[in-house]
């Protein structure tokens, strides 16, 4: 009775902290006086979701890498290994995108730095998951890396994953975009007004524009998951989840190096495929970030071709 007494404690305190937050904000390369596309625009759609295959099963053969969990509320996972950003990281194992995994309960970055230089990768994923995602936590984790790169030489780099990280904010002081052992980071928002959602408009204008940082939204892909959801989708095999293929792009992303631009564009094409299926609007800079992909090119002669077509 007690400690679920502190549990229930515990979660409204985590409200009255961090609330309900809207809001969205979007670079550049998504905003536009006429966000919908017209009508002679749907042709190349539809030629670019048939050229253009996503989430790409092709992966780097050499894939090694490790995936660090940093579990969300500890309160709910006292058995280290049952929780649910373990669940999702066994998932991207299972489905070759990461050799191992490694949960850090005891909440000590350091673990990372070692495993790093006795591995053979080169390239990690860091599932964070809401608590887990703290900024001082992140920046703890960057700075293993830092000194792990230093003293093995090797190229390494950190993927930090964020579901709904706690006090985002913090970020703005923290954190360090030109490190170059900070990859790319992936920010996962559940829906507007939902229990815990971060609010991104707090952080600075030069981070939510920097091409490292993606902020990803369940509004963008017709979903409505909550703070709980997005991760519980994606460990149910029998359950069609949208966030399992936003996931494993992200992982894909991660595993086949790919350019900030090019995660950008297979993202926008998950965006347009979803936009289609529920008959929503499509925003033409969704098509732009689509038609950089090397893919495209073959949409394009497609689209020629019919428009040659008598």
């Amino acid at each position: 009775m007690e400690r679920s007494l502190n549990i229930i404690a515990c979660l409204l305190l985590l409200v009255l902290l961090n609330g309900c937050s809207t809001g969205r904000y979007y670079k550049a390369a998504e905003q536009s006086p006429h966000p919908q596309i017209e009508h002679e625009d749907i042709a190349r759609v539809h030629a670019l979701l048939k050229s253009c295959k996503t989430p790409n099963k092709n992966l780097d053969q050499y894939n090694v890498n490790t995936v660090f969990v940093h579990p969300g509320m500890l309160w709910f996972d006292s058995d280290c290994g049952k929780s649910i950003t373990v669940d999702s990281a066994r998932i991207l194992i299972r489905h070759g995108y990461a050799k191992d995994f490694c949960e850090l309960c005891d909440r000590n970055p350091a673990r990372i730095g070692e495993l790093m230089q006795k591995g053979p990768g080169t390239r990690f994923i860091g599932l964070h998951y809401s608590l887990g995602g703290q900024p001082p936590l992140v920046a703890a984790s960057l700075a293993a890396v830092a000194q792990a790169k230093r003293e093995s030489e090797k190229a390494l780099v950190y993927y930090p994953v964020l579901v709904d990280p706690f006090d985002i904010e913090q970020f703005n002081t923290l954190l360090d975009l030109n490190a170059a052992h900070l990859g790319q980071m992936f920010i996962v928002l559940s829906a507007e007004y939902s229990l815990l959602r971060p609010n991104v408009s707090g952080l600075r204008e030069d981070i939510l524009n920097s091409p490292k940082v993606h902020l990803i939204y369940a509004e963008d892909f017709g979903e409505t998951w909550g703070h709980f959801d997005e991760l519980a989708s994606v460990v149910k095999d029998d359950v069609v989840s949208r966030f399992r293929d936003i996931y494993f792009l992200i992982a894909e992303a991660v595993v086949n190096g790919y350019s900030a631009i090019e995660f950008e564009g297979r993202l926008a094409l998950l965006k347009i495929k979803y936009a289609g299926e529920d008959a929503r609007m499509l925003n033409v800079g969704w098509l732009r970030l689509a038609e950089k992909l090397p893919c495209a090119q073959r949409s394009a002669l497609l689209v020629a071709g019919q428009s040659r077509t008598p």
